[in-house]
């Protein structure tokens, strides 16, 4: 059955459209069954490998690809994931996450110097496109009838549900090309597998994007208002939080807000999720919890009535694994201190992380400064900074050259992430802490009932809806912190208190270019490799297309590149 086989080869098909290898022959293959697929296993079970198909585009969003093995080759595995290609462009250029290798290409990121021949732009980009084709794919194959389950109601059900969560997630990825490269290709289901898109304008885009994601939205309301999917699945939440995510940022993508879509889409998640939790907001008791090992229980699905992950990216099975998400998250942070150093930091004793750390990571001062802190930057009550290493540890709040050689001596570690286990009372559970290793099963949070909370406040108060429902929804979120409540909340406090929650999360820059302070009004340190910051031209707001990818389909490339 020749077409299976080109599904699980799609993404060779994809990059070798974008000018970018990857691996046919490890593709050719089931993630959860490492054999050639034929005609006879195929007609034992169709149903079955339409199960299994759907897996592989989770896969893709997990991990590397099929068997651990990157569909994005000329390009590091670990970097080549979705959730590392969401930080590298989101984090990366602003003041809370400076990548200090000096890598060729990567290491300019975190300076904002960025060709179009940048070979992280390429890996990047073809990620998202990867990703989107094989959504795409998948719902070309059950449309084609491929999988014989017409005439069986369930099964059709099944297969409804599959195409509708391929859709959110082929929207989740859209969302972050349409964010970060702006004028991109558009491709669906109606596109043939190794067509090239057309590229569209950003508005047209967004308009598309945004009514796929309704009539989704839609459909489930229809179905069941109060759907909640499997663990490690999508469904209405995820796809209603997609929509607050490009509605948060209409003007920026077609110069017309959509504060009142915002907010409603908003409301709905908001009005699904409350009732348990943190005084019954829906949001877990404590911000750490979020974050570490046993944070897959407070995922849609999980084994919790609280439910604030909307979207997470499993990782504690054998077959995701990878050196992305919670691996990532802190590994890339943290560093093994020896007697000669002037800081001090165990990963594992702190963190129950099991390799040494990759000392990659810093973060800026100005950043640190919107945090309130007391003994010469020792200590502060805001309990999203309990993992920090800071002067208390040894490290410099200042921000020296930004290199591997000056770890330690260039920012505090912002480390949110933990290998522990932590009970209902916020304690370390230590039965249930896993050993350390290499490679950590911590899920990565997506999208959270915080972030739509907060966005819920910020279209109220560009005019959407009452004053004092904001000032609640953000005290929820400051309050879960330890931080006493406002009694009145501006613009600017809930673009701090958005930074203080969601640091690193990969929203960061969008963030800024939405404040009106990122190419500039805002200044960090290093920004534009000048040690007190400067500007950023003004095209930065986009990043340039891959110029070989113009150079392939015929692309225009985004200004000033």
């Amino acid at each position: 059955m020749k077409f299976l086989n080109k599904f699980f080869l799609s993404a060779a098909v994809v990059a070798a459209s974008l000018s970018m290898g990857s691996c046919a022959d490890d593709l050719n293959q089931l993630p959860t069954d490492p054999k050639e697929l034929t005609d006879a296993n195929f007609k034992e079970d169709p149903a079955g490998y339409m199960q299994q198909l759907i897996a592989d585009v989770y896969l893709q969003f997990a991990t590397y690809g099929a068997n651990g093995n990157a569909s994005v080759q000329g390009f590091d595995g670990g970097m080549s994931t979705f959730q590392r290609a969401a930080f590298i462009l989101e984090e990366v250029p602003t003041d809370e996450a400076s990548w200090i290798p000096a890598d060729a290409d990567y290491g300019l990121f975190q300076y904002g110097i960025i060709p179009a021949n940048n070979t992280v732009v390429m890996g990047t980009y073809s990620r998202f496109f990867i990703n989107i084709a094989l959504c795409n794919q998948f719902i070309q194959t059950v449309n084609a009838g491929y999988f014989n389950i017409e005439g069986d109601a369930t099964l059709e059900a099944q297969a409804a549900e599959y195409i509708r969560q391929a859709k959110v997630l082929r929207s989740a990825a859209y969302w972050y090309a349409i964010d970060n490269f702006g004028n991109v290709p558009y491709l669906d289901e109606t596109v043939p597998m190794g067509q090239v898109g057309p590229q569209l304008g950003r508005t047209e885009l967004f308009n598309r994007l945004t009514a796929d994601l309704e009539a989704v939205v839609a459909e489930y309301k229809a179905l069941d208002p109060n759907q909640k999917p499997a663990y490690g699945y999508v469904g209405l939440d995820a796809a209603e939080a997609l929509l607050v995510k490009y509605y948060l940022n209409a003007e920026v993508y077609t110069g017309t807000a959509q504060w009142g879509k915002c907010l409603e889409h908003a409301q709905a998640v908001i009005d699904r999720l409350k009732g348990t939790g943190f005084q019954g907001s829906g949001l877990c008791n404590h911000y750490k919890q979020l974050f570490a090992y046993s944070n897959k229980q407070y995922a849609l699905g999980g084994s919790n009535a609280i439910n604030e992950i909307i979207w997470t990216i499993p990782q504690d099975f054998p077959n995701l694994l990878s050196y992305a998400n919670g691996t990532f998250m802190l590994n890339a942070w943290v560093g093994t201190s020896t007697p000669d150093d002037t800081w001090r930091l165990n990963p594992r004793d702190k963190y129950n992380a099991g390799a040494s750390g990759w000392k990659c990571i810093t973060t800026r001062k100005q950043f640190v400064d919107i945090f309130e802190w007391q003994n010469g930057y020792t200590y502060s009550p805001d309990q999203r900074t309990a993992l920090w290493c800071t002067a208390a540890d040894g490290f410099s709040v200042e921000n020296g050259p930004m290199d591997q050689g000056h770890y330690g001596k260039n920012g505090f570690l912002a480390v949110k992430f933990s290998n522990w286990a932590y009970d209902e009372a916020g304690n370390i559970d230590y039965a249930n802490t896993p050993d350390a290793t290499d490679q950590l099963g911590i899920d990565c949070p997506m999208i959270r009932l915080a972030e739509i909370y907060l966005s819920a406040a910020e279209a109220i108060l560009n005019g959407a809806g009452d004053q004092a429902t904001a000032l609640q929804y953000v005290n929820y979120v400051r309050e879960r912190a330890g931080m006493p409540a406002y009694d009145y909340i501006t613009l600017q406090e809930l673009q701090n208190e958005r930074a203080r929650e969601l640091y690193t999360e990969c929203t960061r820059r969008s963030d800024l270019i939405r404040y009106g302070k990122w190419i500039s009004g805002y200044t960090w340190n290093w920004k534009g490799n000048v040690a007190g910051g400067t500007d950023f031209a003004s095209n930065f707001t986009v990043y340039p297309l891959p110029s070989s990818v113009c150079a392939r389909n015929g692309y225009e490339q985004n200004p000033g590149y």
